[in-house]
């Protein structure tokens, strides 16, 4: 093992401080900073083809129980019933966030699709909205209220 002159000690300790400073301005600027198009994020963009530019945020409730958020209801996008259609599935808060090319028109498909696991089976609801109504709620998210379908045990008796 060899020893480092001390002038070979400085410039490593510059050259390590130079590296720290420039972590450190990455660090700040990689803060999410919102655009026109929505939230600009850092890091790996997504795989997605270069005209979706679009994000649909929202939140999924439950009608029948105080609207508290529902997790694990599946929403489904598609641009005038028309393929492709992109889908994700509500999170622990019921929020959920597609990108999706501009369009004119929205169909948007709410489905439980894990059954009695989220408090419930939910009725499915379909419903279209139009860039304008969507963009109309820049800083809120699309709230959406979901009914419990009838017990049918209930209904027998």
């Amino acid at each position: 093992m060899f020893k480092l002159t001390e002038k070979s000690r400085k410039v490593l300790r510059a050259i390590y401080k130079g590296l720290g400073v420039t972590a450190v301005s990455m660090v700040f600027h990689a803060c999410p900073v919102e655009t026109e198009y929505g939230w600009a994020e850092y890091g790996m963009p997504p795989d997605y083809p270069a005209r979706e530019e679009f994000c649909i945020r929202g939140q999924v409730r439950a009608m029948d129980n105080n609207y508290k958020p529902i997790k694990g209801i599946t929403v489904v996008v598609g641009a005038n019933n028309a393929y492709p259609y992109y889908s994700t599935t509500t999170y622990d808060f019921g929020d959920f966030y597609l990108y999706v090319p501009k369009q004119d028109s929205y169909t948007i498909i709410f489905t439980d699709v894990d059954g009695e696991r989220n408090g419930g089976r939910f009725k499915q609801l379909e419903m279209i909205l139009t860039l304008e109504e969507i963009q109309a709620q820049k800083d809120e998210l699309l709230l959406i209220n979901l009914e419990l379908e009838p017990n049918p045990e209930t209904e027998t008796e």
